[in-house]
Order: structure tokens, then sequence, then C-alpha cells
């Protein structure tokens, strides 16, 4: 029997098996704005974000796939809208291996853009001296967000802006003052 508040991810994660998550993390709430941990069930129509999906009801008289054909043309279509604002250069970019981002780029083969006119610039934030910021990569996860107000116990950051004016960024332009703000670098999965 399953603990009846773990997510089917971090169930899959505990045996072994391994599903792509960017906005995912243990000790941080879930947010399921990725949609990159999509699974298969049998008998569902849909896949389902195994972030946001509850271990005991998804395995509850259901087979789970995790690299169907299915899901795995819907985490390349996923990844194709979270490298639309991203620079064209990820697959080469100076994050050098430490970004998983790039790493899914790279497993699928990622060399199709359909949707060039659609690109927008995001200008830099200036959080302080610790955190250095370049926004075109961001890829709105809210682990940063998340962290700062969950762990560090400050409500420094939030997302402005809604769909694709949306942008992660400090109330009223002010630095991030947390000792813990330096953590939200090594957490970022963009670098």
């Amino acid at each position: 029997k399953i603990n009846n508040k773990v997510s089917l991810l971090a169930y899959l994660i505990a045996n072994g098996i391994s599903v792509p998550h960017y906005c995912y993390h243990n000790d941080l709430s879930i947010a399921g704005n990725c949609r990159v941990c999509l699974v298969e069930l049998r008998n569902v129509v849909k896949p389902l974000v195994a972030c946001a999906t509850n271990a005991n009801i998804a395995m509850y008289n259901s087979n789970i796939f995790h690299d169907s054909v299915l899901v795995r043309k819907a985490r390349e279509n996923i990844l194709e809208f979270l490298l639309l604002n991203h620079p064209l250069d990820c697959p080469v970019c100076d994050q050098g291996g430490d970004c998983d981002l790039q790493d899914q780029s790279l497993f699928f083969g990622f060399t199709k853009r359909r949707f060039y006119k659609f690109k927008r610039n995001v200008s830099d934030k200036d959080l302080g001296c610790i955190v250095k910021t370049v926004m075109t990569r961001c890829i709105h996860c809210t682990r940063c967000i998340r962290f700062i107000n969950e762990i560090a116990g400050v409500e420094e950051l939030g997302i402005f802006g809604r769909g694709v004016y949306s942008e992660v960024g400090t109330y009223v332009d002010k630095a991030l003052l947390s000792e813990l703000s330096g953590n939200i670098i090594d957490l970022c999965p963009v670098g």
C-alpha cells in the first residue's frame, strides 16, 4: 500500500523509472505546469500529468505506460512549446550538460521549429548580486518562486502577466534579500 499523499511521479522515481520533469521537486509543492511528466494509463483517454496524479488512484486497477508512443509524441510537442521562447542554440548553450531541457532536446533530436513568428524577448531581471538571470531561458516552472515562498519563507518572487506575457520577477523591481536566494540557481532546471 502506498501513502495517500504520494504523487505518481514520486512513486515512479522511487522505483527507478526515469520520467522527465522540470517543475516537480520532492521538497516543494506540486505545480504541474511544465506538463513533461506525462504518463498513460490503461482505459484513460488522454495522458495524465504524473506529478499531480495520486499514485494510489492511478495504480488502482490500471496499467501505467511511461514510455509509450502517445507519451513520447506528447512530450515532444510539449518540448517544442517549452523551447518556443528559448534561444535557438539550446543544444549548444553554455550550460554544457547541466540543463535538463538541453538533455531532453538532444534526446528527442529536436530540430524542427514551427512557431518562429511567436518568439518573444524577455529582459533580464536584476535580482541582486547573488542571482544572475537570463530570462530567455526561463520555462516558467516556478521552482524558484515556490522555493522562495515555501522554504525561505519570504514572498519576494512571483509570476506577473498572463499567458505569453507572463514573466518571473520580484515585486516593485527589488533585489532578493533572503539568505537562501542563491539556492534558486541550483534549483532551476535550465540554469
